[in-house]
Order: structure tokens, then C-alpha cells, then sequence
């Protein structure tokens, strides 16, 4: 190998050289660079680690709440998921018993009869997803030993679909209402006895008044027949005793009307008519008493099935009851009457602009026997309600563009038939 040749490969050596340098410098900055990302990846994953603890802590201290607030919840709570109950608390395993497997095998023989229907139609909706939720009151017999009694219990439930743990579920709660419900039964009856009670003593008021007259009566009458020429004031006495008995005995016709009205005769009819017919009755009346009436009734209302007659003495008893308000009134005096149709209701309003009536006073005025009037029996508005409820409609008050009362009567354009 000549030296040419040879100082070459020499040089040729040396590039190698610097390159394997090169390289080898390379090299060790990729290994600085590792073990650089190689320390922030073991710091980050440190920082997660201890990050995932945190949340694993986190998560089991929510789950801790959340099972100590539904263990001691007074409020039933139930998931139920595929059929299967997967969460019962302590309150829903207590209250319910074998009620929970309503909502895992629907099976609904210990649901108090009368409410049967209703909660296996609801039941249904949820179960098949028609609706997403569903709230409804039933009563419900626990279940225990076949030799045990047990009381019925009344609960108020909500169930609504959710999902839980990525499926579709169905979370249930369930509140025990049943002194809820004894409270609102007593109350119930304590406001029918004081009802009872109004009638007892209206009824005896209107009657004590005669009845002592007629006792006047037949002692005048007993010392009048010792006297010579008595005839003509036997005749008077015996007209007052007729008087003071027709007095009772229209009180007692009243309360039989009351106990028992007259069964409405339903016919298709345009309800202007009978209060035409009752506006036109007490016209004369109204004018002598400087009353003003003033009507408003709708030219194109739909037919409907009421009662005429009835009718009638409802619209006439509302103007009467709006004309003895304003008696006494110094204002103008006057009274205001429409027609008209709503929806699926006929709607007619009586206002007047007398003095009205009290807030408080708005649902005692139905009451039997409830008046302010002297002179009064107080049966008078209680009928009218009766006759109306009887049409499958509704009686309210409130008050008038006068400030006086407004009485609104509504009828249903299509009267549901009763059950028999």
C-alpha cells in the first residue's frame, strides 16, 4: 500500500472517528433527554397516582354520605334495575315489606281494593316507559304472618326512570301519609259536625219563632172559647196558628230540598233562555227598587244539557241575593249579567255593586244555614251550589268590577253521565 494510499484510510479513519464522536455525543444527550422525561413522567405519574387516591377517597366519603343521608332518610328509597330491587334503605324496608316487590314482580294483591286500578295503571305506564315518572296517594296492607292484623297505611310515592350505573333504572320513594291522612279524615268530620250543627241550629231557630207563636196562639185561643161572642177572634187566632204553621212547615220543605233536591231533568237547550226567563221575572222587582240591570249574553252559545227550570231558580236567587245586598246601598245600584263559552264550559257571571264579600266569608256563604241576612234561612246559595254540582259544574265568588260580588256559574258543554 503506497503512503498515499495510506494517508487515505487514514484519513478516511479519522472521519469515521469524528462521526462515532458525533454519534456518541448524540447519544448521551438522548440518554440525559430519557432519563429527563423518564424523572417527569414518574413525577407525573406520581402526581396521579396520588391524584387517583385523592378521588378514590373522595369517592368513597360521597358514597359514605350519600349512604348515611338515604339510611337515615324518613323517606322510602328503592332502584330498581332489570327487574331486580339492586337499593332498599333501612326506611323503605320497614315501611313497604313485600310492597317492594310491586316494582320487581307487580304483583299488587296487598294494595287496598279501591285503589287497585289506579296504581296497577300507573304502575304499567312506568314499568313499559310510556311516562317518566309518576306520583300518586294509595293505601296499601303490610304483610306479615297470616295469623297477624295489621292496619292499613297510607303512602304518597314517586317513581321516575333514571339511569344508574350506565343503565336505565327506576328510583323509588315512598312517604308513610297515614297520620297525614287519619288528620285530614278527623278534620273532615269535625267540619261536617260543625256543619251538622249549623243546620241543628238554624233549624231549630226557625222553627222556635212559630212554634212559640202557635203555643201564644192556642192559650189566647183556650181563653178567647170562655168568652161570649168569640167566633171572630177564634177566626183570627186560628189564621195566626195557620200563618205560624205554614212558617214551619216551609222551613221543613226547605230542608227536605236541601237533603234531598229535585233530580235534574236534562234537556238540550240554549242556557240564555232560563236567564232570559229569570231576568225577565225579576225586572219589576228590580226597577221598584232603583236597581239597574244590565245584560251581556253571548248571541251563538252552544247547546248543552241542563235543567231549565233549575236553571232558572239558580240565576233568580243569585239576582236576588245581589239585589238584598245593595238595599241599603246609597250608590248607584247595579247589576251586570253575561254569557258566554269557554273551552269546553258555558261560564255566566252575576256581579253587582254592592258591598261583596269577604275573603273569609267565600266558602262559609255554601254552607246550609250560613247567613248574614236577617230574616234569612241561609239555605238559599247552598242549593244553588247543589243544583249546579248536580250539572257537573261549578259555583264560586269573587269580587266585581264594582268591588261588589261577581257569582260565576259554570257549566260543562258535554255533562259527564253519572256511574250507576
Amino acid at each position: 500500500m503506497t503512503k498515499a494510499q495510506l494517508l487515505k484510510e487514514l484519513s478516511t479513519l479519522q472521519n469515521r472517528v469524528s462521526e462515532l464522536e458525533i454519534i456518541e455525543k448524540e447519544h448521551r444527550k438522548l440518554q440525559e433527554e430519557l432519563k429527563k422525561r423518564t424523572n417527569e413522567f414518574e413525577e407525573r405519574f406520581a402526581e396521579l397516582k396520588d391524584h387517583q387516591a385523592r378521588i378514590q377517597k373522595n369517592l368513597l366519603e360521597s358514597e359514605k354520605r350519600f349512604q348515611s343521608l338515604t339510611d337515615n332518610s324518613p323517606i322510602g328509597i328503592l332502584i330498581v334495575q332489570k327487574g331486580q330491587i339492586i337499593y332498599e334503605n333501612p326506611v323503605e324496608k320497614r315501611l313497604s315489606g313485600p310492597l317492594a316487590q310491586l316494582f320487581q314482580h307487580g304483583k299488587l294483591e296487598n294494595i287496598h281494593p279501591d285503589d287497585f286500578e289506579k296504581v296497577d295503571k300507573e304502575f304499567q305506564k312506568i314499568m313499559s316507559g310510556e311516562v317518566k315518572s309518576i306520583d300518586m296517594d294509595f293505601r296499601y296492607y303490610p304483610k306479615g304472618k297470616e295469623d297477624d292484623t295489621h292496619e292499613m297505611i297510607w303512602v304518597h310515592c314517586w317513581a321516575s326512570l333514571i339511569e344508574y350505573l350506565g343503565e336505565e333504572a327506576i328510583l323509588v320513594n315512598k312517604l308513610d301519609i297515614t297520620r297525614a291522612k287519619e288528620s285530614e279524615h278527623l278534620l273532615r268530620i269535625e267540619d261536617k259536625m260543625a256543619s251538622l250543627g249549623r243546620v241543628a241550629s238554624g233549624i231549630a231557630h226557625e222553627i222556635r219563632s212559630p212554634l212559640s207563636g202557635i203555643n201564644i196562639f192556642l192559650n189566647n185561643l183556650e181563653k178567647t172559647l170562655l168568652e161570649e161572642k168569640s167566633q171572630d177572634k177564634v177566626k183570627v187566632i186560628l189564621k195566626q196558628i195557620r200563618s205560624a204553621s205554614n212558617k214551619i212547615e216551609a222551613v221543613i220543605r226547605k230542608v227536605m230540598d236541601f237533603a234531598k233536591p229535585t233530580e235534574p231533568r236534562f234537556i238540550l237547550l240554549d242556557l240564555n233562555q232560563p236567564i232570559e226567563d229569570a231576568i225577565d221575572l225579576s225586572a219589576t222587582a228590580l226597577r221598584m227598587n232603583g236597581i239597574s240591570l244590565h245584560k251581556e249574553l253571548a248571541e251563538t252559545l252552544p247547546l248543552c244539557q241542563a235543567d231549565p227550570n233549575l236553571i232558572e231558580q239558580v240565576i233568580l236567587n243569585l239576582i236576588s241575593n245581589a239585589a238584598e245586598a245593595m238595599k241599603s246601598s246609597e250608590d248607584a245600584k247595579q247589576i251586570h249579567i253575561t254569557s258566554s263559552a269557554r273551552d269546553d264550559r258555558i261560564i255566566v257571571c252575576i256581579s253587582d255593586s254592592g258591598p261583596g264579600v269577604p275573603f273569609h266569608l267565600r266558602k262559609k256563604i255554601f254552607d246550609p244555614f250560613f247567613t248574614t241576612k236577617n230574616g234569612s234561612t241561609g239555605i238559599g246559595l247552598s242549593l244553588c251550589q247543589r243544583i249546579i254540582i248536580d250539572h257537573g259544574g261549578n259555583l264560586s265568588v269573587s269580587t266585581s268590577k264594582w268591588g261588589g260580588a261577581e257569582f260565576r256559574v259554570e257549566i260543562p258543554i258535554r255533562r259527564e253521565r253519572k256511574q250507576g
